[in-house]
């Protein structure tokens, strides 16, 4: 089936949505009557995002958070890309740092797209590599397109995880046999957090997220999670035995290796970054540790399917298709 039209999906927790997105949208090198904009309104965004896929009428739904900036091909890119083989179930690219952001964003835009700090989803902060078949550790949802059947067919997100709903139908979809691609063309901007403290809740929400995701999959699509889970804590015993050196040598190896990820983004980015990138990752580091201990420590409450509350919602069509 070609797929041509597009329906834009944005939770969002209040009826009125940035002027910005809509203007994004509105200025498409697109066919306009081709796309309409569903705002889902709640405070739940995995059954917003659903209950909006249910009334969706477009052939793609696109998913976007309320403040992206997109370019203005990102949708002809986007179907492009989905049309190319019958088994593409869907396309995403990175969300980047807005130029206009200020240094602390931009020093979390940077430690975010860093290899060492954040292994293959750095590519979801950066442009990296080229168009390829990819997965759930390189997409994210604030930026991916996803074919309606499909999305249909594999059951809409699980209403049990958020974050992490797409990580989980993503698998899901991959094993039904389709594929996802990676482009680092189909990108948009997204302001970075403004506080250290809002960048560590950030990242203590991702490892949260992924410590749910794991235990709803049961480590079957994600057992190199589960060995990040235990390394800490061998790291720690190892601390608490005797011997200087090997307790030296872990330190100068965790060092060495930020320090020479913190060296090739200063090289990249034209920026003295040195001294300052390896702090933030031990930070990312440990606020994303804390996260996952946060999802063991509360394990069967979050992830009882009859606890899951629908409060109220709504979806409202902004513009829709003729």
């Amino acid at each position: 089936m070609i797929c041509e039209t597009i329906s834009v999906i944005i939770p969002s927790e209040s009826d009125s949505l940035d002027s910005n997105i809509l203007k994004c949208i509105d200025a498409a090198h697109y066919s306009k009557d081709k796309i309409e904009i569903i705002l889902a309104v709640g405070k739940q965004p995995s059954i917003q995002r659903n209950e909006a896929a249910r009334i969706a009428k477009g052939d793609i739904l696109y998913f976007f958070n309320r403040d992206a900036v997109v370019e203005p091909d990102i949708f002809r890119k986007a179907v492009d890309i989905i049309n190319s083989d019958i088994r593409t179930a869907g396309a995403g690219g990175p969300d980047l740092t807005p130029p206009g952001n200020n240094y602390t964003q931009h020093l979390f835009g940077y430690a975010m797209s860093s290899y060492f700090a954040h292994w293959k989803m750095s590519a979801r902060y950066s442009r990296l590599g080229a168009l390829r078949a990819s997965d759930e550790k390189e997409l994210l949802l604030s930026n991916l397109a996803v074919r309606k059947d499909v999305f249909l067919k594999a059951g809409l997100f699980n209403e049990r995880l958020y974050p992490n709903e797409e990580n989980e139908l993503i698998n899901r979809i991959i094993k039904m046999g389709y594929k996802f691609i990676y482009s680092p063309e189909l990108k948009i901007y997204r302001d970075r957090r403004k506080t250290l403290p809002g960048f560590m809740r950030q990242f203590h929400r991702y490892g949260r997220g992924r410590m749910e995701q794991v235990f709803l999959e049961k480590g079957s699509e994600n057992p190199q999670f589960i060995a990040l889970f235990f390394l800490p804590l061998c790291f720690l015993a190892i601390f608490f035995m005797n011997g200087f050196w090997i307790k030296f040598v872990l330190l100068f190896l965790y060092m060495f290796l930020g320090m020479a990820d913190a060296f090739r983004l200063s090289v990249r980015n034209k920026k003295n970054l040195v001294f300052i990138l390896p702090g933030l990752y031990l930070i990312m580091h440990i606020s994303y540790y804390a996260g996952m201990w946060s999802a063991v420590l509360k394990k069967i409450p979050r992830l009882n399917f009859n606890g899951v509350r629908r409060d109220e919602f709504k979806t409202i069509v902004l513009k829709a298709l003729s």
